[in-house]
């Protein structure tokens, strides 16, 4: 039997001790025991088979072929080190700079026009004060007799009716309806009900913002206390002959900027410009000189010109704790928040009951799967809002938590439809980096709607009647205020529309998804085949001419 060939040992000698019931990678294997620097070739036999024959030495010669080809191993890894010169990095950072402009120019204009939406709605908003509706009832309107005979003009109403149509200060601070008596009169009969509680009917049915009540025989009851030389009303009564009636709940982070500000200045102009010169001068014009000393006759006569006719405040919606804010305003932002990440923790399995259910199946889970989120969401919020003892029984007593809880479940609904339909969009054009603009672009376009009065606003904003968080807001006013129920059925109604229109829209987006990216998928196989092909018909041309370069030297060898 004839000796193996040096090549044959060779081989026998690198695979020897090989298991074949191994599970070692053979090409890991191969190019790890391999002693040479040069890469080994490709094996394509099963390692049991008996290394014998012309195929293995085939092997060895393809091996030593490539051997004498190619260059060592140590100068194939000291090529892959690429050294850039400084002037050559330079250019690249050269290169990129332009993406970096591209990119901060799109972050700019996409923020500036998102965040631009929200300064727009404060834009030249002084001016807008005056369309904040004020109503005024005057019923210090009769005159009556003096000391000496003479009649005395009503002088509190008609000087309350003088400050708020001539002083300019007082104009821009609100649109001041002084209505008349006899009209109004006859308004509060058909209601049954008094002056006042005609006055607070109108204020509590949203028709003003707020209410100045100047009550009957004002000025006859000052008159009298410094006729009579008597202080019991000019110190315990005086300021309860002007009432200003309004109510916190019915905007109650803008109450205090707007409503309650812009009536303490009105206050502060009447007693430093008005009271002295235009009621007191003339009532004690009108006494006697005997009259006179007697209110200069006692400390407690003499405070009697210092006591002014002040603004009394009847807040008929007060809040009932000062952590109220947080879930009845700035909560929302955080709930339209939870609302978005409950579909982006529910993501992956959504992916993966979309590869277990029909397509209908998976709608219809999906749908249930979304509501049972902002069910549960919803509860967490409501807790946490009884948990910090922020009163819910205002309006609907022990129900109140229930109100709440369902309130909430709309809003969230609502919100995480609309984020659904969108993110989907996005992640179906892969083009994830947009999702914190629209997260951003949903919270500005809701608060700038929400947080202040539309009658302060450019008219374009009115488009927050539609809006999720705006109708939520006037829901949770009754809830915590008892404020005027008149507007719930169409918040609800608004609430309800979203969701339904939301859920719809889901199914027919989810469809164009779904067709979208099995042609996107198609489209690159076949971009892929394509590619293969190609480079599969390039390799056989380059194997053609290496086959015809290597049969021209072995003619000449031969004839030689």
């Amino acid at each position: 039997m004839d000796s193996p060939s040096p090549t044959n040992t060779r081989i026998h000698q690198t695979h020897s001790g090989i298991d074949p019931h191994s599970n070692i990678n053979p090409i890991q294997l191969s190019s790890s025991e391999n002693s040479d620097d040069s890469p080994a070739a490709p094996l394509n036999y099963e390692l049991g088979e008996r290394m014998t024959g012309v195929r293995h030495a085939a092997d060895a010669i393809n091996k030593t072929n490539t051997a004498e080809d190619e260059p060592p191993l140590s100068q194939v890894k000291s090529n892959k080190s690429i050294y850039l010169t400084p002037m050559e990095r330079f250019q690249e950072y050269v290169g990129v700079f332009p993406r970096f402009i591209q990119v901060y120019v799109t972050i700019f204009c996409i923020f500036l026009g998102i965040l631009s939406i929200y300064w727009g709605s404060l834009y030249q908003r002084p001016s807008r004060f005056r369309n904040m509706k004020f109503l005024v009832v005057i019923e210090d309107v009769d005159s009556f007799p003096g000391t000496n005979g003479n009649m005395v003009d009503p002088l509190v109403g008609n000087t309350m009716r003088t400050m708020l149509e001539t002083n300019e200060t007082v104009l821009s601070l609100g649109n001041w309806d002084i209505v008349n008596l006899t009209q109004f009169t006859t308004l509060a009969s058909s209601h049954n009900n008094t002056i006042s509680q005609e006055v607070n009917h109108q204020v509590h049915h949203q028709n003003y913002w707020g209410a100045i009540h100047v009550l009957p025989n004002s000025t006859a009851q000052i008159f009298t206390s410094f006729a009579q030389a008597d202080p019991t009303f000019m110190i315990n009564g005086v300021n309860s002959t002007i009432q200003v009636v309004y109510e916190s709940g019915r905007h109650f982070s803008a109450l205090n900027q707007y409503v309650f500000r812009h009536l303490d200045l009105v206050g502060e102009t009447w007693i430093r410009t008005y009271v002295t010169p235009q009621i007191y001068s003339p009532i004690l014009q009108s006494l006697n000189q005997s009259q006179h000393q007697a209110i200069l006759s006692s400390n407690s006569t003499i405070a009697m010109l210092n006591s002014f006719p002040a603004f009394s405040y009847l807040d008929l919606r007060p809040p009932r704790s000062a952590a109220v804010l947080g879930p009845s305003e700035l909560g929302l932002i955080y709930a339209q928040l939870f609302s978005f990440h409950q579909f982006n923790f529910s993501f992956e399995i959504y992916s993966f009951m979309r590869s277990k259910l029909r397509f209908k199946q998976f709608i219809i889970y999906r749908c249930i799967l979304s509501q049972i989120n902002s069910l549960i969401l919803s509860l967490v919020y409501s807790l946490m809002t009884i948990a910090f003892q922020v009163p819910v029984n205002v309006a609907f007593g022990r129900s109140g938590f229930l109100v709440l809880w369902m309130f909430m479940y709309l809003f969230m609904s609502a919100s995480a439809g609309i984020n659904e339909n969108v993110v989907n969009v996005i992640f179906t054009y892969d083009r994830k980096e947009f999702i914190a603009p629209w997260m951003i672009l949903n919270i500005v376009m809701n608060i700038s709607t929400t947080f202040a009065p539309f009658v302060l606003m450019p008219g374009v904003f009115r488009y927050g009647y539609a809006l999720p968080m705006f109708n939520t807001y006037e829901n949770l006013k009754v809830v915590f205020f008892d404020t005027w129920k008149g507007t719930l059925g169409r918040n609800i109604g608004v609430l309800v529309a979203w969701i339904v229109v939301m859920n719809v829209l889901l199914v027919f987006n989810n469809r164009w998804s779904y067709k979208r990216s099995k042609r996107v998928e198609h489209e690159k196989k076949a971009a892929a085949q394509s590619k293969e092909q190609e480079e599969k018909t390039g390799m056989k041309q380059d194997d053609s001419k290496g086959s015809k370069n290597t049969n021209e030297p072995s003619s000449e060898s031969s004839s030689a």
